[in-house]
């Protein structure tokens, strides 16, 4: 580099053919210059190396990826079956259902207002895929489903279980023999357990679970046990287990069959009835089952003569019956079961009778085989138990006629009774019936 540079000034010309001393100073700067150059030249050349080796030395830099927000959602609430290890809040009871894998309880909260949780569960959903679970109680109606208006589960140590402290028992209510009252108020059955009658909120008075002292056991629901004799029951006790007593409540058309099961009257059967239009048309107090007939000439309606089946004698001239039979082939059973009132079928439930107790033809059969001569008979205006609505008849043929006048009787034990293949018989006759009436 230098060599060049002095060649270049050699070749200069300066106008004098010797050098003087100025063109001598040139020579000297212009060689310093250069040396300062090459320098400075040879000092970027290691810098650039010392850069060319740390950049060899630096590690590749990795690309930035950008990972997505992950979704995350949640599914519905399910009914779930209860864990194994899992241990019931104290004042929920356990409701049993069909479905046995249905976790279903109850308690009576504060108010007196009987409230249902039902355990459940629902699933974290990350990117549409099933995460971790939640589960816990809901709450429900009486049928376990979990109710819409709510999104979470409930804190069993939080519910508002209701309590309440002994109250006298009504003057209507009288205990079963198996139970009395200790002064305390405690009612107990002499084998460890003990109930309160009381009222919670503004419920109606229940018995209700409690420990020796009175206290009710908190959420307890209404005592289900039969600790009381219902109002409306016989007053008397019986005399004999297996003894029955037929009772007419004339005030919900209704008839219950008692019978006697450790020295207490038990409802064996329930059933809908027609009593006399008027009052004075059926008689009211105390009979006996005096006679029974398979078939039997009743009064007559619009001027004919009328039948029934399976009719038992109250007294005098009022029976228990079925629903009466008319038309032209009234006077045989064989054709006149066919032949049943469509009319005063479907006035069961209501007084309509000319003073004898009307009965579905199951009903008569049940008490014209179960109940003989000599069962003690009550009529009473007072109300009962509401009986079973009777199943609906079907207007056509061959279940009645083309009129519509005449027909079957849904519960009649006939075996060639079409309404069996729609409504499942209690009974199906396979051979002819005792005829009581020659006893």
């Amino acid at each position: 580099m230098v060599s060049i540079i002095i060649g270049s000034m050699n070749r200069f010309r300066f106008g004098h053919k010797n050098p003087n001393g100025f063109t001598i100073f040139l020579k000297m700067l212009l060689v310093a210059f250069s040396a300062a150059l090459l320098l400075t030249f040879c000092a970027c050349g290691e810098l650039l190396g010392t850069l060319a080796s740390a950049a060899d030395a630096m590690p590749t830099p990795v690309p930035l990826v950008v990972t997505p927000v992950p979704v995350i959602t949640y599914s519905e609430a399910q009914t779930m079956p209860l864990p194994d290890d899992f241990e019931v809040p104290a004042g929920y009871t356990r409701v049993e259902t069909q479905d046995s894998s249905l976790a279903l309880f109850a308690f009576t909260e504060s108010s007196g207002v009987v409230q249902y949780r039902v355990f459940g569960g629902y699933n974290e959903l990350v990117n549409g895929v099933a995460g971790e679970l939640y589960s816990g109680f809901y709450p429900s109606d009486e049928s376990g489903s979990i109710l819409s208006e709510y999104s979470a589960t409930v804190d069993p140590t939080t519910e508002s279980f209701g309590t309440s402290l002994p109250q006298p028992l009504p003057d209507t209510l009288r205990l079963r023999s198996a139970y009395q009252v200790l002064e305390n108020g405690v009612i107990t059955d002499g084998a460890g357990a003990y109930f309160i009658y009381g009222v919670v909120g503004a419920s109606k008075g229940a018995f209700y679970s409690s420990d020796s002292e009175g206290v009710m056991t908190p959420g307890a629901l209404a005592s289900t046990a039969a600790i009381a004799v219902p109002s409306y029951m016989p007053a008397t006790a019986p005399t004999a287990d297996g003894e029955r007593m037929i009772v007419v409540y004339i005030g919900t058309e209704s008839i219950v069959v008692y019978l006697a099961k450790d020295g207490e009257w038990t409802q064996e059967r329930i059933m809908i009835c027609s009593t006399g239009r008027s009052k004075e048309m059926t008689p009211r107090g105390t009979f006996a089952i005096v006679r029974q007939y398979p078939y039997k000439k009743m009064g007559q309606i619009d001027g004919e003569n009328v039948y029934s089946q399976y009719a038992s004698r109250i007294t005098g001239s009022y029976l228990f019956h079925s629903v009466p039979i008319g038309g032209d082939k009234r006077y045989s059973q064989v054709n006149g079961k066919k032949q049943m009132f469509v009319k005063y079928y479907e006035k069961l439930g209501t007084i309509a009778s000319g003073g004898c107790v009307r009965l579905r033809c199951i009903d008569a059969y049940w008490i014209y085989m179960n109940c003989p001569v000599g069962t003690m008979i009550v009529i009473t205006d007072d109300s009962g138990p509401i009986p079973p609505t009777p199943p609906k008849l079907i207007y056509e043929e061959p279940y009645m006629d083309e009129k519509h006048e005449y027909g079957w009787d849904p519960s009649d034990p006939d075996p060639e009774n079409p309404y069996h293949a729609i409504y499942t018989p209690e009974v199906v006759l396979d051979g002819p019936v005792v005829d009581k009436s020659k006893d």
